[in-house]
């Protein structure tokens, strides 16, 4: 009976260190592979480059709108790059909006390593870039998708903005953990907690919040509970049917759309 114990405690201490030590590789899934417009379908995007002020050049994607109309800058989920959410900008780019497309940190063929603190620095050399293209604050929108809803409400926090759009978001990466490995301490093991839960409140901007009713990866109870938290004006739409990745063929761009309209 002894040997079992310190086996199963010798087993269960190899697993938790094994997550702490890859946990970065478990929430961060990036795509090395170069994003490149012409074989997307927005061709008519550029590629640029954000400066972050620690040095480093991210590789992004830029379109310039119509005139008047706003800017919106799209922070990605956790997988892939920017180039797998083209089927989104060419939506935006149809609806008139300027559009920034955020490459991160050590995702397509960036130099960098992802991770929160970092993130954040992505997040400020694109708003510098929107701002150097003479884009007023109040034409900015901020869209954060899945693990982006945390960049774009860290950002949120520090800068002015015209609005702020949530799309399956998360209460913080610790309750997602948790809800994963609910027999790991993981409050005491993650670096990246991306706490959305305690600074939505403090979020001035006009916020919508979309979410799937069928999202398995994100459940939609992280999206009731952020847009309880949240200060008006505050918005929330729920699709019926639809799960984590597919709100756009439920026609998130509407929902989208009006809210822009109403705000901007």
């Amino acid at each position: 009976m002894y040997k079992f114990v310190l086996f199963f405690v010798a087993g269960y201490a190899t697993l938790v260190a094994l997550l702490y030590i890859f946990q970065r590789n478990i929430l961060f899934v990036p795509s090395k592979t170069i994003p490149i417009t012409v074989n997307s379908v927005v061709p008519e995007m550029i590629e640029i480059f954000l400066k972050t002020d620690d040095g480093l050049d991210l590789r992004s994607w830029f379109f310039k709108g119509k005139e008047g109309k706003p800017i919106i800058i799209y922070f990605q989920g956790n997988a892939g790059t920017i180039f797998d959410r083209d089927y989104k900008a060419r939506q935006f780019i149809d609806h008139g909006y300027s559009l920034l497309f955020v490459g991160y940190r050590g995702y397509g063929g960036n130099p960098g390593t992802p991770n929160e603190k970092g993130f954040l620095l992505d997040s400020k050399a694109a708003m510098d870039f929107v701002e150097s293209k003479k884009f007023n604050q109040n034409d900015i929108v901020l869209y954060g998708e899945s693990l982006g809803t945390g960049v774009a409400i860290n950002l949120a926090r520090e800068v002015d903005v015209g609005s702020v759009i949530l799309e399956a978001p998360y209460t913080s990466i610790t309750k997602v953990a948790s809800e994963r490995y609910w027999f790991v301490p993981v409050r005491y093991l993650l670096k990246d907690k991306f706490d959305s839960i305690s600074k939505v409140n403090s979020l001035t901007a006009p916020l919508l919040i979309i979410h799937g009713d069928q999202d398995d990866v994100i459940g939609l109870q992280h999206g009731k509970l952020l847009f309880t938290e949240a200060s008006e004006p505050k918005y929330m739409h729920i699709f019926e049917g639809a799960n984590h990745g597919n709100l756009y063929e439920h026609d998130a761009i509407k929902a989208v759309d009006s809210f822009i309209k109403r705000h901007h």
